[in-house]
């Protein structure tokens, strides 16, 4: 069975880069806040109704933006809804690519059991100190305590998507490029939009691009699926 949060909670923000031992030293969480500077344009208020983007036929709306972002900034202690562009074009990231990865596993037969997740998730609490610690790591990479599982889901995912892309390869870096070709073929097919308010799409790089802007922000963020697989 599938973890229904996939497209409800597994999404959040960028550089995710936390890693800890699991049958080697594996990923947190992925990084999908993508490499090099991005032009964001101002953002305001996201509460309002729209999308904020879309991959095939599945819409990521400007309230699921906004919900992750005020929920990180409220457990963080700060105020939920204050401007923060930098934030905000982290979490539209994660939801692009979680929900381009999410499709493209169910695409190659990949599937995640709750056994699995609730697995990876016990031993990250026996690693981090229980349940807070593992909240503590996640919020520290831009995740909200609703993204924790789907974030859990989306690492399993891409770790099994490796292995099925790349049965053969060397190490884990073979398998992270296979991934990455992969999904970034997937998402060529099936399409993948991100409303002007934000930036633009580029499918090659996987990440949202400069929008034309006197109003622009440059923001820096990082690689996206780096740190994904196990390590050799």
């Amino acid at each position: 069975m599938r973890h229904q949060s996939v497209r409800e909670h597994a999404r959040g923000n960028g550089s995710i880069v936390t890693t800890m031992r699991r049958r080697g030293i594996v990923a947190l969480a992925v990084s999908l806040a993508l490499g090099a500077s991005v032009t964001l344009a101002g953002c305001g208020g996201l509460g309002d109704a729209g999308s904020a983007a879309t991959v095939g036929d599945a819409q990521i709306s400007t309230q699921a933006l906004a919900s992750d972002t005020e929920a990180i900034q409220q457990e963080r202690g700060g105020t939920p809804g204050a401007p923060d562009s930098a934030l905000t074009l982290g979490v539209l990231q994660r939801l692009v690519i979680t929900e381009l990865v999410d499709q493209a596993s169910t695409a190659a037969g990949v599937t995640v059991t709750q056994g699995e997740i609730d697995a990876a998730l016990a031993e990250y609490e026996a690693q981090l100190g229980g349940p807070e610690g593992v909240r503590a790591a996640f919020l520290e990479s831009n995740v909200p305590a609703s993204g924790i599982e789907g974030q859990v889901l989306l690492s399993l995912q891409v770790q099994k998507l490796g292995v099925v892309l790349a049965p053969e390869a060397a190490d884990a870096t073979g398998q992270q490029q296979a991934v990455v070709q992969y999904v970034t073929g997937f998402g060529l097919q099936e399409g993948i939009t991100v409303s002007p308010r934000f930036g633009t799409w580029d499918p090659g790089a996987l990440t949202v691009g400069p929008l034309p802007s006197d109003l622009s922000t440059t923001v820096q963020v990082e690689d996206p699926l780096a740190g994904i697989l196990p390590a050799p």
